[in-house]
C-alpha cells in the first residue's frame, strides 16, 4: 500500500538527470531573486537618497526665499514703504492726533473754568469793597452825626 503510493512520485521523478535540473532550476531562480531583491534594495536606497536629495534641494530653496522675503521687507520698512509699517504708523498718527486734540479740549475747559473763577472772585471782590465803602460811609457818618449831637449838646 506504501508503496503504490511513492511510486507514482517514483516514476514522475525516475531521472536523476531530470532532478539536478530541477535543483538547477531553483538555483538559478533564487539568485535571480537575489539579485532582483539586490536590485530593489539598491534602487530603494538610491530612491532614497535622491529622495533625501530633493529635501535638502527644497528646504534650501524655501530658507532662500525666506531670506530674500525678509530682505525685501527690511528694505521696505528702512524706505517707509512696507504696508504693515504703514498702516502702524496711521494708527499711531490717529492716536497721536487724538491725544493732542483731547489735551486742547481740556486746556480750554480748564481755561474756562479758570475765567469764570477769576470773573466770579472779581465780583466778590467789587461787592466785598463796595460794603466796606457803605460800612464806612455809614460809620463815618455815624461819627459826624455823634460830633454834630455832642457839639449842639456842649454848646
Amino acid at each position: 500500500m506504501a508503496s503504490t503510493l511513492l511510486s507514482p512520485m517514483v516514476d514522475y521523478y525516475n531521472d536523476e538527470e531530470e532532478l539536478d535540473s530541477v535543483d538547477d532550476d531553483e538555483d538559478r531562480s533564487f539568485r535571480g531573486r537575489d539579485s532582483e531583491e539586490d536590485t530593489e534594495d539598491a534602487s530603494e536606497t538610491d530612491l532614497a537618497k535622491h529622495d533625501e536629495d530633493d529635501y535638502v534641494e527644497i528646504k534650501e530653496q524655501m530658507y532662500q526665499d525666506k531670506l530674500a522675503s525678509l530682505k525685501r521687507q527690511l528694505t521696505q520698512l528702512q524706505e517707509g514703504t512696507l504696508q504693515e509699517y504703514q498702516k502702524r504708523m496711521k494708527k499711531l498718527d490717529q492716536q497721536y492726533k487724538e491725544r493732542v486734540r483731547n489735551a486742547d479740549l481740556f486746556l480750554q475747559l480748564e481755561t474756562e473754568q479758570v475765567e469764570r473763577n477769576y470773573i466770579k472772585e472779581k465780583k466778590a471782590a467789587v461787592k466785598e469793597f463796595d460794603d466796606k465803602k457803605v460800612e464806612l460811609v455809614v460809620l463815618w457818618c455815624g461819627e459826624c452825626f455823634l460830633a454834630h449831637v455832642w457839639s449842639r449838646d456842649t454848646n
